[in-house]
């Protein structure tokens, strides 16, 4: 895959158009079973510490890359996967450079360096609306097709709610499993 600057907008976007040319093969999700407990599984002491256990919107920093909200590291399973990926968009619409390169990084051919300086034109990009539904994103696990212990392709049916831009060029994200975490690679 090649990310090549074609204009500042074609460039914006093209981490939402990355994909498109692997074929699509049905395949079942693996079973959801993690050694990390869903946030609806963690134990709650409190209403605020329940809330807390909620992904946030808040920024993640590069020390909780690999830390669900639920706490623990992210599973190395398809669930871990789709806890990533919504982790990316919750990033995107936080609009947090940091953690949008941690999981994209590797799908840039000039990795994190062209990930950081074309990520932010997609920022400005970003309605209201958009940052709305990013920050709501959720991933179907159920839609997951697990390619084997290292891999996992999020369909775009997968993601929902989808920004325009997403729905107009319905993309498909291959996840693979990297230093201890999930990241995008196409």
């Amino acid at each position: 895959m090649t990310i090549r600057p074609l204009g500042a907008a074609c460039a914006a976007v093209a981490l939402f158009l990355i994909a498109g040319c692997e074929e699509q093969t049905p395949g079942t999700a693996s079973p959801q079973t993690s050694a990390v407990p869903s946030t609806s599984e963690a134990p709650a002491t409190s209403t605020t510490q329940a809330s807390a256990s909620k992904p946030s919107a808040t920024a993640a920093t590069v020390s909780e890359a690999t830390t669900p909200a639920a706490g623990g590291a992210v599973a190395h399973t398809p669930d871990g996967a789709a806890s990533v990926m919504e982790e990316y968009h919750h990033a995107l619409g936080d609009k947090d450079l940091e953690t949008v390169c941690r999981i994209t990084g590797p799908a840039f051919d000039g990795g994190m360096k062209e990930c950081r300086q074309l990520t932010p034109m997609q920022f400005g990009m970003l309605s209201a609306d958009d940052v709305k539904k990013l920050k709501a994103t959720r991933v179907d696990r159920a839609k997951l097709q697990s390619k084997g212990p290292d891999k996992v392709v999020v369909p775009p049916g997968a993601i929902a709610p989808q920004i325009a831009m997403m729905a107009a060029q319905p993309k498909t994200f291959t996840m693979a499993w990297r230093g201890g975490t999930w990241v995008i690679v196409d």
